[in-house]
């Protein structure tokens, strides 16, 4: 399953394109859409209840509390455009840091300021309810307060919350596995499909936890290890030929494949969430999801190559080798 993340609205993408995309999404079967309170200075959340008109019983919505959007100044928001402008211009994507577009204020975890995020987020949303809300970038020593969790408690009674959980490293995630509170039931992490934590939670989750992975592609160091890697399991006569086969040609889409195949088959990871803003990139995903190339048996043969010690792989230069890297993935 994929989701549609909207780390992007209004930040690297305006509202009538990120509307666009959002229509894009829902009309190829995506109906999971997660924001946040600080996603597009604090206004993505209207930008997508603008959206879920007449569409919200179909949709799951996640929303999170945590991090406050700083809204920006005149001089800042008039600069907005220009800087998305710039972005579609050949060779700037790639000179501008991840999340350059959001100013955020991190770590508030606090009773009065979830209730009114919460009650925020409902309205911004036009919603009487989120399906999941997030504590935003909770670290441990969070899903440890009692004071939080019996508000969280209050807001699944009665009804405003259906699911509470963290989005959280894959550390945090894995405690929360073994002695995690009852009110957490839900986890959004990152899909690294080198890191053994994550291919783990597959056989950990006896709670039976909803998992979220966020982030699948990582960035070009990781992209250049997963393509290297694939390049020599071609080479490799141990294994199936059907399988180095159908790696031969290496190019973006068996990747792409293997990326998402791998994280969603056997890891436990329920939906993968990022940003999907240009429609040739989400049909390409939803294609690798629904119709990926890789036999179950295939990928998990994969998971355990990439989970081996690590090469060296050759120094990624030039354009930006992440054709959907579009800014935050959530």
């Amino acid at each position: 399953m994929l989701g549609f993340g909207c780390g992007s609205v209004l930040g690297r993408v305006g509202r009538a394109a990120s509307l666009r995309a959002m229509n894009v999404a829902w009309d190829a079967g995506i109906t999971l859409f997660d924001t946040a309170r600080s996603y597009g200075y604090g206004e993505a959340e209207a930008v997508l209840g603008e959206f879920l008109r007449g569409k919200r019983e179909q949709a799951v919505v996640a929303t999170k509390y945590g991090i406050s959007p700083q809204r920006p100044g005149t001089l800042q928001r008039a600069a907005i455009p220009l800087a998305r402008a710039a972005l579609r211009l050949p060779g700037v994507r790639g000179l501008v840091p991840r999340g350059g577009s959001r100013e955020v204020t991190g770590g508030q975890f606090t009773v009065a300021g979830l209730r009114e995020s919460i009650e925020s987020s409902l309205r911004q949303l036009r919603t009487d309810r989120v399906d999941i809300l997030y504590l935003h970038e909770a670290g441990a020593d969070v899903m440890r307060g009692q004071d939080l969790m019996a508000e969280l408690d209050a807001l699944v009674r009665s009804g405003k919350v259906l699911r509470a959980g963290l989005y959280c490293d894959a550390g945090v995630v894995a405690e929360a596995m073994a002695g995690g509170p009852a009110t957490l039931t839900a986890m959004q992490f990152g899909a690294n499909c080198f890191d053994p934590v994550v291919a783990q939670f597959g056989e950990r989750n006896e709670r039976d936890l909803m998992l979220i992975g966020n982030h699948p592609f990582g960035g070009e160091r990781r992209l250049a290890r997963m393509k290297a890697i694939l390049a020599s399991i071609v080479g490799d006569e141990e294994v199936p030929a059907e399988l180095r086969e159908k790696l031969r040609d290496n190019d973006w889409q068996s990747m792409l494949e293997a990326i998402l195949g791998v994280a969603l088959n056997g890891t436990g990871i329920h939906a993968l969430v990022f940003s999907m803003m240009r429609e040739d990139h989400l049909r390409a995903n939803v294609r690798a999801v629904e119709s990926g190339r890789f036999a179950g048996t295939e990928l998990k043969l994969l998971r355990e190559r990439l989970l081996l010690p690590p090469v060296a792989v050759p120094t990624v230069t030039g354009p930006r080798a992440d054709p959907q890297a579009e800014g935050p993935a959530l």
